[in-house]
């Protein structure tokens, strides 16, 4: 009777099962005053599924007596054979009450996971809240895909449009780390680039890089202990819509510019860190006119980066190959292929980085 108290107390019920009936075992309970629930499994319909048994004629014999600890989810923990009938019941406690212990353990790291899981659910609403929703884009600015693949669920990728009547913003950027410290910093620099926002048409892209980087070196500064080594890459373009004059400044990121003919020119970046870089020093800008149906590709290293089940990157090289092998095909279709491309070399193996890539076209009339 205490025996079973303490069973109780860990939440398990003990019972024996054998080929017995059922009026076998009540006289078999008398007989030993015994109140362990007794099962009747005459045809050995269960007794089977645990015990090798065998049937002769209409006897059966079990293998032996044995003893089996089920968790609550029927899991089968341990087989006590042969039974010891003096240390059986204390041998059975105490791994009851391990086990007990490792369950309660499992189930508070369930929780806690839950829990991360809604934070991080939460931090990725967030994050998606920020970004631009590209469908809004001026058509007078010409057409625009994505290809956007955080590692996890969420990450150190962004990017950020904005544009009025004549001009058009676009800017890419990766940030130092990836999952929730990733896109922490994401969330601080989208929020920076609402902040100072596009205050006139005439404001060009290397000021408002500028601008950014203080921003961010003096949020970075203020918090030191939680800003340690953060910064971003990125890059930033402004077209005119009417003159297909595009303005680009750029920090550790490359834009690459395809002419009519597939010819792939690359706009080489400034080796700076955005929130990193000195005060002193000015953000230079390119100019370029482009001409009608040319497209830009501005790309995080996540791309060029990913890597295959032997080691191998994927390299810019492949990319520029695809790139220019579909320069006739709509955007959306070169965004899939780039897509499937990356799929396919990367195997097995498990994404390096964030993944971005924004192709834009420049209108054609």
């Amino acid at each position: 009777m205490q025996s079973l108290k303490q069973f109780e107390k860990l939440s398990a019920v003990p019972f024996g099962i054998s080929s017995n009936t059922v009026d076998q075992h009540a006289q078999f309970a008398q007989n030993h005053d015994l109140t362990l629930p007794l099962l009747a499994d005459p045809g050995l319909e269960m007794i089977s599924q645990y015990v090798g048994s065998k049937r002769f004629g209409n006897f059966s014999m079990a293998a032996s007596r044995q003893s089996f600890l089920i968790d609550h989810q029927g899991v089968l923990r341990k087989v006590y054979n042969p039974v010891n009938i003096f240390t059986h019941v204390d041998e059975v406690l105490s791994d009851l009450q391990t086990l007990t212990e490792v369950i309660d353990q499992i189930g508070s790291l369930q929780r806690r996971q839950r829990e991360m899981q809604d934070s991080i659910t939460a931090a990725r609403r967030i994050q998606q809240s920020l970004l631009p929703d590209l469908t809004k884009f001026n058509k007078d600015a010409g057409q625009i895909s994505i290809l956007f693949e955080p590692m996890e669920r969420i990450g150190g990728d962004c990017y950020w449009v904005q544009s009025n009547e004549t001009h058009t913003w676009l800017g890419l950027f990766d940030c130092t780390g990836h999952g929730v410290p990733g896109a922490f910093i994401t969330m601080v620099l989208l929020s920076g680039l609402q902040r100072l926002g596009v205050k006139s048409s005439h404001m060009s892209p290397a000021y408002l890089l500028d601008q950014l980087d203080q921003y961010l070196r003096e949020i970075f500064e203020a918090e030191k202990d939680k800003f340690a080594s953060s910064g971003a890459e990125g890059v930033l373009v402004c077209l005119d819509h009417q003159q297909n004059m595009l303005k680009v400044a750029s920090a550790r990121r490359p834009i690459w510019v395809q002419h009519q003919g597939g010819v792939i020119e690359e706009i080489r970046p400034q080796r700076r860190i955005l929130g990193q870089s000195s005060k002193l020093q000015q953000w230079d800008e390119h100019t370029l006119i482009l001409g009608a149906g040319s497209r830009l590709y501005l790309f995080s290293d996540g791309i060029p980066d990913e890597g295959n089940e032997e080691g191998f990157s994927f390299g810019k090289h492949r990319l520029k190959a695809i790139l220019q092998h579909l320069e006739q095909f709509p955007l959306d279709v070169l965004i899939d292929e780039i897509g499937s491309a990356l799929q396919s070399w990367k195997g097995r193996a498990h994404q390096r980085d964030d993944q971005t890539l924004i192709a834009w076209e420049i209108p054609k009339n």
